[in-house]
């Protein structure tokens, strides 16, 4: 009955995924353009919104361009570091290209690809978008599961301005 009860508990915590609390999991990705190599660590004394997403998934790319204008309000103490799980690097560079020609400016935050869908896993997601809000000490302080429109970035970002204090 033990072993059963033991299994159990090991199987709801595999599949509970990341929650407000527990510590951000560290990673090492390519940026989509593989020209740089990013850790978690390197986000450490900043406000951080981890963002899982891909081109094929509608509320992603609802969200995208809410993005670039929640970057662009923060130069310093926060960083938005997306992470595509799409099957091809390409798929998500092409989409944001798209997206800097609509809005009528590069890139603005961080853009990663996780070719083996390990940060997914990390952290548990069960849903696209998944985001993460980590505070200043890589702890998580509010995980998003689906698109955020305009009204819940202005609610996101009095979050971040708690956080960044």
């Amino acid at each position: 009955m033990k072993k059963i009860i033991i299994m159990m508990a090991i199987s709801v915590a595999l599949f509970a995924g990341m929650k407000s609390g527990d510590k951000a999991v560290d990673f090492e990705l390519p940026t989509l353009d593989q020209s740089k190599t990013y850790t978690m660590k390197e986000f450490r004394g900043q406000v951080v919104l981890l963002n899982l997403w891909a081109s094929w998934c509608s509320g992603c790319k609802k969200e995208m361009p809410e993005f670039f204008k929640l970057q662009k309000a923060y130069p310093e103490g926060f960083k938005l570091v997306t992470i595509s799980l799409d099957s091809q690097a390409e798929e998500s560079n092409d989409y944001l290209v798209a997206i800097e020609e609509l809005i009528g400016y590069k890139t603005p935050f961080i853009t990663l690809y996780d070719a083996k869908k390990e940060i997914a896993k990390a952290y548990g997601a069960r849903a696209m978008p998944s985001s993460f809000l980590i505070d200043k000490n890589a702890i998580i302080r509010k995980v998003i599961i689906g698109s955020l429109d305009e009204e819940d970035i202005d609610e996101l970002k009095k979050d971040i301005n708690s956080l960044m204090k």
